[in-house]
């Protein structure tokens, strides 16, 4: 049996900025960047992902809680992260979906698991649609809320996102390893070409 996510959970697009963004390091609020979403689908939580900003027309349900989804909506790589720790007040721009999962039914984990499937890609490939001419992807809201969620034993749920989370973990540490290499090598070249 499937049930689409709008009868599981509440879907908040994030705070829409009708101006520049307004930074302030004595901000009432926490604006997280969307490039602390990394490509493996992990979040980092650091002084240079959060930053302070003055902003006082923020709706409730626009604030991150522990528990929550991030679905980064805007490009080509449409990403979701479960948020374990997040710090208070902090919020996320328009180019995000917040997504609370609400049956219980469901566990967060494992509906992050399937916004990150290939069957989940596809439909929303489908929902952006023929567009041609410059133009940057969107998974919108509507397209979110008509996704399709297998309903499965939660234990079954727990061993899938058991499996995504060592499965992002492993692309997290190649990527390090990776750029680390890399350091390496233009470290030694850069050495041998000081000689001449």
């Amino acid at each position: 049996m499937t049930i689409y996510f709008r009868n599981i959970s509440k879907i908040i697009t994030g705070h829409v900025f009708r101006s520049k963004i307004p930074y302030n390091t004595e901000g009432n609020l926490n604006l997280l960047n969307m490039d602390a979403i990394s490509t493996a689908g992990i979040v980092r939580i650091s002084e240079e992902d959060v930053k302070k900003i003055q902003l006082n027309d923020v709706k409730p349900e626009e604030i991150i809680i522990p528990g929550d989804i991030l679905f980064k909506a805007k490009g080509l790589k449409n990403t979701a992260v479960l948020i374990d720790s997040i710090p208070p007040d902090t919020t996320v721009t328009a180019s995000c979906h917040i997504i609370r999962v609400t049956d219980k039914n469901f566990l967060p984990e494992y509906v992050c698991s399937w916004l990150n499937s290939a069957i989940a890609k596809r439909h929303f490939s489908k929902g952006a649609g023929q567009a041609t001419g410059v133009t940057i992807a969107n998974v919108s809201k509507a397209t979110l809320e008509s996704l399709e969620i297998p309903l499965i034993p939660l234990k079954k749920q727990k061993l899938i996102s058991n499996i995504e989370e060592c499965a992002k973990q492993e692309m997290a540490l190649s990527i390090e390893i990776a750029d680390n290499k890399n350091l390496l090598y233009r470290a030694i070249i850069e050495k041998e070409l000081q000689k001449y």
